[in-house]
């Protein structure tokens, strides 16, 4: 079958789940969305061909967008003994051209393709309010929060995006204020060296209400006890949100994400309606003398499940368009 544009499989593979989906270049079959428990397949390719099984069709390019990191045509996921490559991708789909990125690149790839509506505002960039960026090209900032956490910028560069990989979780954490120093501090006790991600994660909110309630709970528990209005559990929320709010506004001075910071991932989606009430907007722009300078970045939740889809399928497409790896 021909297709005005390439039939692309797009895979967004993490450490629990995979999910698969066909788009026509960028857009979605939603009735192709289909999720895969990983600990049920002994690998991807198992997983790919099964799939392709049940949509009784063959694509031009597969490509995966990996909760880990990627080099050259090889991945690995962080939170799962899976090795994966664009080789055994390609014989998995029947020779499809296969493409490889993190997962988080690949949400960077998504942002030209997702409106306002898949957005939730968090901070407005003065002076403009719930508008686009000024200037289409400007920079911006994916910031993920889920198993783990990372920094993706965002350039666009012509009709061309460039989203260069990163492994931010793994930078100490700083804390900034002094229950967020106690709480460095307790966890450094258990677990030594903190990294940025043994906060700002989905453990990390488990962490934090170990720290304020004494007791472990998952992650999902502890959301379910802040909509009851639980004190514990909206103190270790506190402390995700504010130490959150400073890694975002550290990393807006360091990339100048002009065309705004966004939020992605299950936590940050989970954590967003408290972030007024928590202390997020103070914390992102507690800088100094920069605090005003911290006003002119929007920031954003992505509310648009499917975004790392979207994104995978966009970089395999500009791939081929290009005859080339995009940068």
């Amino acid at each position: 079958m021909k297709h005005d544009a390439p039939l692309i499989l797009a895979a967004d593979i993490g450490g629990t789940n995979t999910r698969l989906a066909l788009l026509d270049g960028t857009q979605l079959r939603a009735a192709s969305v289909s999720r895969y428990a990983n600990a049920k397949a002994d690998n991807l390719e198992e997983i790919l061909r099964n799939y392709l099984g049940a949509q009784g069709t063959a694509p031009d390019a597969v490509s995966l967008a990996l909760a880990g990191p990627v080099t050259g045509d090889h991945g690995r996921l962080t939170n799962l003994d899976w090795s994966i490559t664009t080789q055994g991708a390609s014989e998995a789909t029947g020779g499809a051209k296969a493409f490889l990125l993190n997962d988080l690149q690949a949400q960077g790839h998504a942002l030209p393709y997702l409106g306002q509506s898949a957005l939730t505002h968090v901070q407005c960039a003065a002076p403009q309010c719930g508008e686009p960026a000024a200037n289409a090209q400007a920079p911006c900032l994916m910031i993920g929060l889920g198993t783990g956490m990372n920094v993706a910028p965002v350039h666009r560069l012509g009709a061309r995006t460039y989203v260069p990989p990163a492994e931010a979780g793994h930078t100490s954490f700083a804390p900034q204020d002094q229950a967020l120093k106690e709480f460095n501090t307790a966890l450094a006790a258990r677990i030594g060296h903190v990294a940025s991600e043994d906060v700002l994660s989905g453990r990390g909110l488990e962490h934090a209400y170990l720290h304020t309630a004494g007791a472990p709970l998952p992650a999902v528990e502890i959301m379910a006890l802040c909509a009851a209005g639980d004190a514990p559990a909206l103190s270790a929320a506190a402390l995700v949100i504010r130490a959150l709010g400073h890694f975002a506004g550290d990393m807006a001075l360091t990339h100048l994400p002009r065309g705004g910071v966004y939020l992605v991932g299950g936590v940050a989606r989970a954590l967003a309606p408290y972030f007024d009430d928590l202390g997020f907007a103070a914390s992102f722009a507690a800088k100094g003398r920069f605090s005003d300078f911290m006003a002119q970045f929007a920031v954003h939740v992505v509310k648009d499940d499917y975004a790392a889809l979207i994104g995978a399928a966009s970089y395999a497409q500009e791939c081929i368009g290009a005859r080339e790896q995009p940068f």
